[in-house]
């Protein structure tokens, strides 16, 4: 995997392409990891960063325990990349 801002966007695009944009549709670190084969430390760096600058959220959900998805700022972000 790439490092740096490049793992952010791939972690982005992942949860924008797999429609993560909502409490409902949110996702665990584990399933992130799992499917961007990126390892949950980095994961959970990734997304905390993310976090900070308000292109991702994060839910509690029972039984579930935190779970993340893309808020509306984090949707503009991906869709910049295509322009």
């Amino acid at each position: 995997m790439a490092s740096g801002l490049d793992d952010s966007f791939l972690l982005l695009t992942f949860l924008h392409n797999m429609g993560h944009v909502g409490e409902d549709r949110a996702v665990g670190v584990e399933e992130i990891s799992t499917a961007l084969q990126m390892d949950g430390v980095r994961v959970k760096e990734i997304l905390s960063s993310l976090e900070s600058d308000g292109y991702v959220a994060r839910v509690e959900v029972s039984g579930r325990g935190v779970r993340f998805y893309l808020t509306g700022k984090g949707v503009i972000k991906v869709c910049s990349i295509y322009t």
